[in-house]
């Protein structure tokens, strides 16, 4: 596991020093390997101690690789445990998204026009004047202070010109403050070459490139391709971290060498400090290629493609999207009887070839009969545009898309496992005690609903903590509630979902522990904290 405290990982005896491994503290034949990464070897526990403090830097189950067409990749250099923390770093580089309204440059929160604070030494805004005194600020603040006048927001646009350029400038910046993490980050990917002469190239060279020299007066700094190779970086190895309103941007090291996958093997989440936590919600074997999204998985497979070549710049080939059914759910095919009523065959329809997800025919899997991309597409944009339509806190009108798109939506389609999550949360939601007011069939509606859910999850996501862990949530609280029925009723089913509930509070709270406490998934899992006790009590455990 990875270490993050001030004592080492165990270590673990092998049969024999095979040639070349050493220990680090004394070059003696070394026969006990570290627990942690599986890649250093000791002679003994006590080395092993004296080198902690250099070795803990390095010390993760997996290793880089790279090859010409995945650039570099990590793997995982030993059998990686359900739970286990595979990578937490800190970030190279952090600040404000480039498409935002002005927000405070050090604690990175939004800011209301007219009601925020002007930092003292260069005018950049603040919400709070200790703000102007966080170490993330303190680049550009120099740099504006040596521009000769200070800044002066007078206009809250979306997106703000100069608010475009500020996370390329404390980028670039590194280099004299930071050099080792200068360093780090001009060896990220930015897929310069494919960027070149696209339509976002050419508004980041206009609305970046050559703002900055012009508006920071430093024409002679650096150059257009040098600014533009940072802003590739910031696009290609960004996350979104969501500790804050808007979310921030941030770049990290070892994280931006996790390749994508669409059904992926990693979680990610953050620390309150801003700190980058991948981890295994299932076990990974030793070998294996370590993942995460870089798109929605709960998107289709046509919106998750066009989302990566549009934002990534490259063609997902990933083992769900070889798959056309993504491993028998269908979520994203069309029925079959849809289109063709005549048929009624109970088939469903899948993008012919790759390119059939905004061209060409769709197939049906069972009759053969075709269907053109086009038509596909009009049903699915009607579906979009009606879901962002529907009023998301009523059952009534959720039940009515399903009940309606369901014509042409396999029963597993994103649009409709969307609708179904929000059912998962409106029946018996909006208050403590709301679950115990609503009908017999919407308990058990909710039951099935929630139970429909995360068998689909399990196929084709996973490792997506936060959606299986609150939907977790919703389940055990369901159960829970027909427990509690049941006692009143004498059901003898009673004690068995009273467990069922205490098995999905356990692991709503595997799923969702390391969400920050900024995040409403963390409030879900101390609740469920609390659940767990009182049923252990009922339950005699």
């Amino acid at each position: 596991m990875v270490q993050d405290g001030k004592e080492p990982a165990t270590t673990v005896a092998v049969a024999a020093s095979p040639t070349g491994r050493i220990c680090p503290v004394c070059n003696e034949p070394a026969t006990k390997r570290c627990s942690g990464c599986s890649a250093m070897y000791y002679c003994s526990v006590d080395h092993q101690k004296q080198d902690w403090k250099s070795h803990k830097n390095v010390c993760h189950p997996f290793k880089i690789c790279s090859d010409e067409r995945f650039g570099r990749y990590l793997v995982a250099t030993k059998d990686i445990k359900a739970g286990e923390v595979v990578l937490k770093e800190s970030p190279l580089v952090q600040g404000p998204a480039q498409i935002t309204a002005p927000v405070c440059v050090g604690c990175l929160q939004g800011l209301v026009e007219k009601k925020f604070l002007e930092c003292e030494r260069c005018g950049w805004p603040v919400c709070r004047r200790e703000c102007q005194d966080r170490p993330g600020h303190q680049a550009e603040c120099k740099f504006t202070i040596a521009r000769g006048s200070k800044m002066s927001m007078q206009h809250f646009y979306v997106p703000h010109p100069v608010y475009q350029c500020l996370i390329p400038l404390r980028c670039l910046l590194l280099a004299e403050r930071n050099p080792a993490k200068w360093q780090a980050l001009i060896k990220l990917e930015s897929h310069e070459e494919q960027r070149r002469g696209t339509e976002q190239w050419r508004n980041d060279r206009e609305g970046v490139a050559k703002l900055i020299p012009r508006f920071f007066k430093c024409e002679n700094k650096w150059t257009e391709d040098e600014i533009l190779r940072i802003i590739g970086i910031l696009q290609v190895n960004g996350h979104e971290v969501p500790l804050t309103e808007p979310p921030s941007v941030a770049v990290y090291n070892n994280a931006s060498m996790i390749e994508h996958s669409c059904r992926p093997n990693l979680s990610k989440s953050f620390t309150d400090k801003g700190e980058i936590v991948f981890w295994a919600p299932n076990p990974i074997a030793s070998g294996e290629r370590l993942s995460i999204c870089y798109s929605d998985v709960l998107w289709n497979t046509g919106s998750r493609l066009e989302h990566l070549k549009q934002t990534k710049l490259f063609q997902c080939t990933c083992v769900r999207c070889s798959d056309p059914s993504e491993f028998g759910t269908y979520f994203s095919a069309m029925k079959c009887s849809g289109f063709n009523k005549e048929l009624n065959c109970g088939g469903m329809l899948m993008p012919e070839n790759e390119k059939s997800w905004s061209e060409g025919k769709w197939v049906c899997n069972k009759c053969q009969g075709s269907v053109e991309t086009p038509k596909i597409l009009n049903i699915v944009n009607r579906c979009k545009m009606d879901f962002e339509a529907m009023e998301k806190t009523n059952e009534q009108h959720c039940n009515k898309y399903i009940q309606h798109y369901s014509r042409w939506l396999s029963p597993n389609h994103h649009y409709i496992v969307d609708v179904k999550i929000l059912l998962s949360q409106i029946i018996g939601g909006g208050s403590p005690d709301a679950i115990k007011r609503i009908p017999e069939e919407s308990l058990m509606n909710k039951i099935k609903i929630c139970q429909e859910l995360i068998a689909l999850f399990q196929k084709v996501c996973p490792a997506e903590a936060r959606v299986i862990g609150t939907t977790r949530f919703e389940l055990h609280a369901a159960l829970a509630e027909f427990g509690r029925r049941g006692v009143e009723t004498k059901n003898p089913a009673v004690r068995s979902a009273l467990e069922d509930s205490w098995f999905n509070a356990s692991e709503c709270v595997r799923m969702l522990s390391h969400e920050p406490s900024e995040l409403p998934e963390s409030k879900i899992c101390k609740q469920a904290e609390m659940n767990i006790a009182s049923l252990k009590v009922l339950l005699g455990m």
